[in-house]
């Protein structure tokens, strides 16, 4: 078990979050190859060096609260889950959604909140 730690704080309370950068190193290549890219697109995609994405994902490399953040959006993830493998309630629908185009998830997310509006009548 290799471990790293991110700088974060909280309301402005700072701590430490430590995490097994091997683990959140795989959890990275699933999220990956789940979309179906190359790490060379991935790199692309976040405008970071594609070394960093191959030492990120072989847990070689820690990652900083900017870089985690960075793929838990681009993964419509967490960074709970990028490091400690915490699946949110919301987790299932998100992957769901990841599989469509934005303009599908605009559109799923207007209607889901229309439907809430009409329930909260």
């Amino acid at each position: 078990m290799q471990i790293s730690f991110l700088f974060v704080s909280r309301g402005g309370k700072e701590e430490y979050m430590y995490y097994d950068i091997k683990e959140s190193g795989k959890r990275l290549s699933e999220l990956r190859k789940m979309k179906g890219l190359t790490q060379q697109q991935v790199a692309d995609e976040l405008g970071i060096d594609v070394d960093t994405v191959r030492k990120n994902e072989q847990g070689r490399r820690g990652l900083s609260i900017d870089t985690a953040s960075m793929y838990a959006e681009y993964y419509h993830s967490t960074i709970d889950y990028i490091t400690h493998g915490k699946e949110s309630s919301n987790d299932e629908v998100t992957a769901m959604l990841a599989e469509y185009p934005e303009e599908v998830r605009n559109k799923a997310a207007k209607l889901l909140k229309n439907i809430l509006d009409t329930l909260a009548e």
